[in-house]
């Protein structure tokens, strides 16, 4: 850790303890840290080549009213290699908004585009087009190196003029990576295409009535599907201090919006839909000319400013869309209170059978992680322990298998009893069996959103 940022967390003040987001494992860590050769308990696959990458909001100045969606971007990398835990660190984005409250340096490299709405890299990192894209909600992306250092913001050679969403979709098949960004001024919503290369190859203004929240969206071989939920832009929640300005409408029709890969224009079709909130689809594919889509849906979201107050609990479902008879038919997958869906990437975008998701709830926040097989309709749960919490499952394939579920779950588990972090290994078709290993990270990795496991084949240092 840099001296002004150790100056900096000794001398801040203490964190606000009635704010469930900012205690145990949500809170904040202080320090950067680099280790090598971590204790494995177990034998780590030696098809295991890549590194795992996660980021999350590790806010240095949170205040009472913090929000958990916010805060500064930390980004934490595990590299596996040759069956060992070569090494565990964790680095902040090198943001403006960092240098101004710590000192440390920004990035000075890359774009210099200034955005109405510019986050902190604190949602999602992905690998493409032999690039690391730390990604905000809102915002262009931050090019990391796999070190984890910030070279600074990406513009995709000056042609992306607006925010690139947490959520882009990569082509199982075709590699073409497939995005939006949506604003709080016009154009509200643009869909973008890069090429399997990372070249940006398509924009699309796409025409909405309100400043909406839409966190992701769904993709099939063929078409993109836009979600436009009833949770919008309140300018009036900035004015009053609350730092995440988006609230639940009832008077807002939710939709969603079909629209072809091939398109060049606005041609989106919308659908009503019945009143809902979606973070987070597990996967989109074509079936003849209906779509299906797998979400994680939510009754309402985000009903009182600030979010303290809304309908706890979450369903997967399945909306089969109908363009043709402008229809939407829902059918209930699970019950079980999940968040954080994956799936075997090569199945982006194409017909799946399993998913995996992450339990809510618990003594920590989460809990046990769960694989659905939605060809048979079961469920199976891997158990992270007794004062344990786990984290997003992210899916790598195994060297030698065919089958969609031949592969391993990494998941970053939250010790209770130790308040230190652990990567448990997970044979996929093994689902409730003992992990195939754990890696001691000697750290506190604390909750964050999203990752992914970058391969050595793809990146090299």
């Amino acid at each position: 850790m840099t001296d002004s940022l150790n100056d900096f967390a000794n001398n801040r003040e203490a964190q606000p303890q009635d704010n469930p987001v900012l205690q145990g494992n949500f809170a904040p860590v202080d320090v950067e840290n680099s280790f090598e050769q971590l204790e494995v308990v177990g034998t780590i696959p030696k098809d295991l080549q890549g590194t795992l990458l996660r980021t999350g909001p590790n806010p240095v100045d949170p205040g009472a009213n913090h929000h958990w969606f916010l805060g500064d971007g930390m980004l934490h990398g595990i590299q596996l290699r040759n069956g060992k835990a070569m090494s565990y660190r964790n680095r902040w984005v090198r943001t403006k908004a960092l240098e101004e409250k710590t000192g440390i340096p920004a990035a000075k490299g890359g774009s210099q585009l200034e955005l109405f709405t510019q986050g902190s890299g604190n949602v999602n990192v992905v690998g493409h087009g032999d690039r690391v894209l730390a990604l905000p909600e809102q915002g262009l992306p931050y090019e990391m190196d796999m070190q984890l250092n910030t070279k600074g913001l990406y513009d995709y050679a000056g042609k992306l003029r607006s925010s690139m969403t947490a959520h882009p979709k990569i082509d199982g098949r075709t590699g073409q990576m497939l995005f939006f960004g949506y604003e709080v001024l016009e154009p509200l919503v643009r869909y973008h295409e890069a090429s399997a290369n990372g070249d940006l190859v398509k924009t699309i203004d796409i025409e909405l009535p309100k400043s909406i929240m839409m966190h992701d969206f769904g993709v099939t071989e063929t078409r993109v599907v836009f979600m436009d939920l009833p949770v919008l832009f309140d300018l009036e929640l900035v004015e009053k201090g609350f730092g995440f300005p988006f609230q639940w409408s009832d008077s807002h029709q939710s939709r969603l919006g079909i629209m072809n890969r091939s398109s060049d224009a606005d041609t989106v079709q919308w659908i009503d839909i019945d009143p809902c909130f979606v973070f987070h689809p597990l996967n989109s594919y074509d079936d003849g000319d209906r779509i299906v889509m797998d979400v994680v849906r939510y009754k309402k979201m985000m009903t009182a400013p600030g979010d303290h107050d809304y309908e706890k609990g979450t369903k997967l479902v399945r909306w089969v869309i109908d363009p043709t008879s402008a229809t939407v038919e829902t059918t209930v997958l699970s019950d079980i209170d999940v968040e954080f869906p994956r799936i075997n990437p090569r199945f982006e975008c194409y017909k799946h059978r399993f998913g995996y998701a992450l339990k809510q709830g618990g003594a920590h926040g989460f809990s046990d992680l769960v694989k659905f097989d939605l060809v048979a309709g079961t469920t199976q749960t891997y158990q992270v322990g007794d004062h344990c919490a786990g984290g997003e499952p992210v899916f790598v394939e195994s060297f030698d298998g065919e089958a969609e579920d031949a592969g391993y779950i990494l998941s970053v588990v939250y010790n209770g009893d130790t308040q230190l972090s652990e990567l448990h290994i997970i044979d996929a078709q093994n689902f409730q069996s003992k992990p195939l290993a754990i890696v001691k990270l000697k750290a506190r990795v604390p909750f964050g959103f999203h990752g992914n496991f970058i391969s050595d084949w793809g990146f090299f240092d």
